[in-house]
């Protein structure tokens, strides 16, 4: 089809800015993991106890069998198994604050055989020669899509998913509260859930390639440290000590009760503080074991992210301190 000149104009957007040039584009990070896993031929797959199920079964989806493995505490493997030939490990870079651990333990024990899911760190640039994943709609404003860097030769061609339809609830949230178009941004979650693997949208990698990346880490980092200042005293995790200077996807406040995180949580809710829950499915998993439910009922992942400046993490800082006292 002859490329179109004149008529109205699309979405005005910068160009060149994307974090990640040599990432091959996907829908979403969960089918860049089934796609990786198809071309690798894995019959094994490594995976932590704390981790989304959408994981589990792309893993099942792409014909390896998921065999999960326990963490302490620090987020870290409790045993380092040892891999055969043909199996892969895959380790969730939590909160974005793992990345020494990745490089100084994982990398050089499991080397290519390592699979580093970077969901949860945007700003961890991939190690030589390690696939890894990428989510970016978790750390900016658009609907879908994931990148795979270092992605293996074999990996099949795939058709370019559509994304027009799932960006409602994002313009919404732009024009009016967010509570009025929550239920428009589930629908849409869940549709992608269930929407073949496929390549990364046009209008994604549009939008991706537009924004200001030193400014939104630059950001998260800032409000990082000052959460870490006001928290990390009454933090049963230490976060500040892991990484003081990362651009995180959110502050991780482990707490010392599921009762005390749900009341907290809840008390902010009516204040129109919105902390999410990850993974609430590990709690009442049988074979979740007692660190892995503490840490899917206990952590509040407070939120660093660039729309919030100093003024907006005091309110925070206020207003979770004083839960925290009164429950």
């Amino acid at each position: 089809m002859l490329e179109a000149i004149g008529g109205y104009f699309e979405l005005e957007l910068r160009t060149g800015l994307t974090p990640y040039p040599d990432a091959v584009g996907f829908n979403c990070a969960r089918s860049a993991l089934t796609a990786l896993l198809e071309a690798s031929a894995a019959p094994c797959l490594y995976l932590p106890y704390y981790i989304c199920q959408a994981v589990v079964e792309a893993a099942q989806v792409a014909g390896s069998r998921p065999k999960p493995y326990a963490i302490d505490m620090d987020f870290e493997l409790l045993q380092l198994p040892a891999l055969k030939a043909d199996e892969r490990l895959l380790y969730v870079n939590y909160f974005g604050l793992k990345d020494t651990y990745v490089r100084e333990v994982l990398a050089p024990r499991y080397g290519d055989r390592l699979i580093v899911d970077n969901s949860q760190a945007l700003f961890s640039t991939p190690l030589p020669g390690i696939s890894t994943l990428y989510s970016p709609r978790k750390f900016v404003g658009v609907a879908d899509g994931g990148w795979l860097a270092n992605p293996p030769e074999r990996l099949k061609e795939l058709p370019q998913s559509q994304s027009r339809d799932r960006f409602g609830a994002l313009l919404g949230r732009l024009e009016s509260a967010p509570e009025e178009h929550y239920l428009a941004f589930t629908e849409a979650e869940k549709a992608l859930a269930q929407a073949p693997v496929s390549a990364m949208s046009q209008s994604t990698r549009r939008l991706l390639d537009s924004l200001d990346y030193a400014i939104i880490a630059d950001r998260r980092r800032d409000n990082f440290i000052h959460l870490c200042e006001a928290f990390d005293r009454d933090n049963l995790f230490k976060p500040g000590v892991t990484a003081p200077q990362v651009a995180a996807l959110s502050y991780p406040l482990l707490l010392g009760s599921p009762a005390q995180a749900q009341y907290v949580r809840q008390a902010l809710r009516e204040e129109r503080i919105f902390i999410p829950c990850y993974w609430p499915e590990v709690v009442n998993a049988a074979q979740s074991p007692n660190v892995e439910r503490l840490l899917a009922g206990c952590v509040l992942p407070l939120p660093v992210d660039q729309r919030y400046h100093q003024e907006h993490m005091q309110r925070l800082i206020d207003r979770v301190h004083w839960h925290m006292a009164t429950c």
